[in-house]
Formats: structure tokens, C-alpha cells, sequence
């Protein structure tokens, strides 16, 4: 098995993350990001309904705090990282922090995208203790990863935009040919072109193409359940009904109405249903 073969293999295709925003103050105060308590169950919710690895900038040490729970509470939850091209004495000692070694560190689009061999290396070597594996997160992917497939073997996996409408990708069809023309592991970073996709159509196009596995942004639980769903079918099971029977493991009746229940996920954690008729709510367990 070649060495892009065993990648794929530990490499998770179906993760929860967010990585929108390279700084923290920027995201907006109704994301989950914000609200460290609520994001640990969406968290494990999303893993609960398909999700097999997580990837998050390593913003500051309340995130090294967070993602060491993360890595307590879940198990066999491969945790991945971006790394921020802030001081590289700040990053090793967020690094030193963590009471786990992160599956995946990856470089962020500030240094990715600048293109300097050197400068990544750099990185590499200083940060080679943390990790066995890193990647390359681009937002210019056609220009950057096209230079590292030549310039630097170290780099294998690359976390990028790509979807059907070619959202943030200067040139779609280049991006594909790219992609299909080389053997590495890529990731895409924005499947569902923030919300102008419906799930189906995004995972069911990504999977046409040489792309490893992608990461479904931490946003509304349906609608990221909704998209973990069809990313583990078209990624992994390709059996939409046993798909859909794993993750609607349950079905209720309202005991008034006669009517089927809506499945919800409150913000406190847990599961439950309700009727869209009555509004009578049965809540299983967290």
C-alpha cells in the first residue's frame, strides 16, 4: 500500500468543523464557536449521526482547553488543527497545550497561499513534535497546490474549496483537473457553497471526483445533520436506505394527534420530537 493509500486510510472523509474565519473575534456571536458548552454537544451529535474526525483552527488557549475535552469526552474522534500564521512562538506553546497529538496540523491559507517553500518548511521542521502529519489549507488552490505537487513531497493533504457551483474556485473545471490528475488527499472545506447547495447534489457531485472527504461546517444541527447524511453515503456507504435507517434510528407517533413527529435537536443537547399539529414534544435521552 503506497503512502497516499495508508493516508486514506486514518485521514477522516466525514468532519464536523469550522475554519470560516482565521480569527476568532471575527466570527459572529450566534455561532456555536462562540458558546464553547453548546458546541460540545453539537459536537458529539454530529459524531452520534456520522461524523468520524473534527477540524478547528487552534484559535487561542481556550480552543487548546476545548479540543483537550473534546479529545476526553469523544472517543475515537480523530482531532485536526489549523495553525494561524501568528508568531510560531505562540502556535508551539498552544502546541504544548494540547494534551493530544492532532491527527492532521494544518498551515493556514496565509502561509499556504504565499507559495514559499522555505517559509513552509520552516513550519514543518518547528512544529514536526506535535504531529506525524500536515497539510496545506488553501483559498487559492489552483496556483497553490499546483506549486506544492512539485515543489514540496512532505505535503499530501490539502483542506480546500470545492463544490459543484465552483464557490470561491477561480476556475472550477482547472480545479478538477487538478485534483483528478494527482494523487493526493484533499478535503473539501465549503461543500455545500455556504448554503447555495441542497446536500444530495453537493456530495453526490465531490464524490465524482478524487476528492477524499469533506467537512461539514458547524452551523444549524438539522441542517448539518441533513449534510452528514449524504456525506456518508456518497463517502462511505452508498446504500441511501441503510443510510437513512442509521440515522432516523427512531420514529414516533403523537399519542393526540395520530400524525408523524418532527425530529429537533435542542441547543441544551439531546434529541427529541415534536408534532407539528398539537406541538406535544417527546424528548429522548441525552
Amino acid at each position: 500500500m503506497s503512502g497516499i493509500e495508508q493516508l486514506k486510510e486514518i485521514i477522516p472523509d466525514v468532519i464536523a468543523g469550522f475554519v470560516r474565519y482565521a480569527d476568532f473575534s471575527m466570527i459572529p456571536e450566534i455561532s456555536p464557536l462562540k458558546n464553547k458548552n453548546t458546541l460540545l454537544p453539537i459536537l458529539k451529535r454530529m459524531k452520534e449521526g456520522g461524523a468520524n474526525g473534527c477540524l478547528f483552527y487552534l484559535y487561542d488557549e481556550d480552543m487548546a482547553q476545548f479540543l483537550n475535552t473534546v479529545n476526553a469526552e469523544i472517543k475515537d474522534f480523530p482531532i485536526m488543527i489549523v495553525v494561524r500564521s501568528a508568531e510560531i512562538g505562540k502556535t508551539t506553546t498552544l502546541l504544548q497545550n494540547l494534551e493530544f497529538k492532532p491527527l492532521v496540523i494544518f498551515l493556514d491559507y496565509a502561509i499556504a497561499d504565499q507559495r514559499d517553500n522555505e517559509i513552509v518548511n520552516k513550519y514543518l521542521h518547528t512544529l514536526a513534535k506535535y504531529t506525524e502529519h500536515f497539510g496545506l489549507f488553501s483559498i487559492e488552490p489552483i496556483g497553490t497546490v499546483s506549486f506544492f505537487i512539485t515543489q514540496n513531497p512532505l505535503i499530501n493533504i490539502y483542506l480546500i474549496p470545492f463544490n459543484m457551483l465552483g464557490f470561491g474556485v477561480q476556475n472550477r473545471s482547472l480545479l478538477e483537473m487538478i485534483v483528478n490528475s494527482s494523487e493526493n488527499v484533499y478535503l473539501t472545506m465549503n461543500p455545500l457553497a455556504q448554503g447555495r447547495i441542497k446536500p444530495r447534489q453537493a456530495f453526490d457531485y465531490i464524490t465524482t471526483h478524487k476528492i477524499h472527504g469533506s467537512m461539514v461546517e458547524i452551523a444549524n444541527v438539522d441542517i448539518n445533520l441533513e449534510a452528514i447524511k449524504f456525506a456518508k453515503y456518497f463517502f462511505e456507504t452508498h446504500d441511501f436506505l441503510q443510510i437513512a435507517l442509521e440515522f432516523e434510528d427512531h420514529a414516533e407517533v403523537c399519542e393526540n394527534c395520530g400524525i408523524g413527529m418532527y425530529r429537533y435537536f435542542p441547543p441544551s443537547g439531546g434529541s427529541g420530537f415534536y408534532c407539528p399539529q398539537c406541538q406535544a414534544t417527546r424528548n429522548l435521552p441525552k
